[in-house]
């Protein structure tokens, strides 16, 4: 795992939108959204903090869960269209994550998505709630943007936020 001593918050990976993952009108199915999040996300985890969930679920008897999800649909995505994924943990607690998904416009920053996921930490030999290795705490603490405990505001707030801007880096 990464040194947590200088670790970027906002993380960034560009997508296509595939063929298979379009309606009928050319658009990007709904149900498709949450994917290209979490593939965006386990990726940089991995190029950004080292963290490969995988082999650290292997090595622990850890993983994280998807235990909630909003999604706001902001502007239209199409079919062969190249996105902006751009992700951070807004907060985390002993034993959840709470990170933010924003799809971006690569040209003007504009919020065509944005999702927040809610994980839980569990043990999968248990099948109980796990509390975060310290280590892992410690990269929490430097990457959330927020901090710990618990979200202080509404996704719907946030949202309302993120239509009248363009997202700055």
């Amino acid at each position: 795992m990464k040194e947590t001593t200088s670790i970027a918050q906002q993380l960034e990976s560009k997508a296509r939108i595939r063929f298979e993952d379009c309606d009928p009108f050319g658009h990007l199915n709904n149900g498709r959204y949450i994917d290209y999040f979490m593939n965006a996300r386990e990726d940089q985890l991995r190029e950004h903090y080292q963290l490969d969930i995988y082999q650290h679920m292997q090595q622990t008897g850890n993983v994280w869960v998807v235990a909630s999800s909003q999604v706001a649909y902001l502007q239209e995505v199409k079919l062969n269209e190249e996105v902006i994924i751009r992700t951070n943990l807004r907060w985390f607690t002993e034993s959840d994550l709470f990170m933010e998904g924003l799809m971006l416009h690569p040209e003007t920053g504009r919020v065509k998505a944005a999702v927040w996921l809610r994980f839980a930490y569990l043990n999968v030999r248990k099948g109980i709630k796990a509390t975060h290795e310290p280590q892992l705490a410690e990269l929490f603490e430097a990457a959330a943007v927020k901090g710990a405990g618990k979200p202080d505001q509404y996704f719907e707030e946030r949202v309302r936020e993120l239509r009248t801007m363009a997202v700055a880096d």
